[in-house]
C-alpha cells in the first residue's frame, strides 16, 4: 500500500510532494487534486521537490491522473521541479513519460531531498 503527502512551505515558495509504495488510481486522483490546489494557493514562480525515491510503478489508468497533476503545476506558475528519483527505474521512466508535454518548467533529478534543495537554491544564484 503507498502513501502520499504535500506541504506547502511559503517561505522558500516551494510545493512538496511526496509519494512512496504503490497508489491506487482513487490515490492518483487526490494525489492531482492536492497538487493543482497547492500550486492555486502559491503566488506563481514557486518550485517543486518530488520525493518518489520509494514509489512503485503505477497502473496504466493513473498515468492520466500522473499528467493531470503535472498539467495543474505548470498551469498555476510552477518554474522548476527536481524529482528525488526512484529506486525503480520502471517507476520513474513511466512518471517520467506521463504528460511529457505539459511540462513547461525546468526538471532536474537528484539523488536526495538535500541535493534537490541545493538544486533549487543554485537556481537564484
Amino acid at each position: 500500500m503507498g502513501d502520499w503527502s504535500v506541504e506547502i512551505d511559503e517561505e522558500r515558495s516551494r510545493i512538496y510532494l511526496t509519494l512512496s509504495g504503490y497508489l491506487e488510481l482513487s490515490e492518483h486522483e487526490k494525489v492531482a487534486d492536492a497538487v493543482t490546489e497547492a500550486a492555486i494557493d502559491m503566488d506563481g514562480g514557486f518550485d517543486l521537490v518530488n520525493d518518489m525515491s520509494s514509489f512503485e510503478p503505477a497502473s496504466e489508468d493513473a498515468m492520466a491522473e500522473i499528467k493531470r497533476g503535472k498539467r495543474g503545476l505548470a498551469e498555476n506558475g510552477m518554474e522548476a521541479a527536481v524529482r528525488v528519483v526512484s529506486e525503480s527505474t520502471t517507476g520513474q521512466m513511466q512518471f517520467d513519460r506521463a504528460g511529457e508535454g505539459v511540462e513547461n518548467y525546468q526538471l532536474a533529478k537528484a539523488n536526495s531531498i538535500d541535493e534537490a534543495e541545493k538544486l533549487l537554491d543554485s537556481r537564484g544564484d
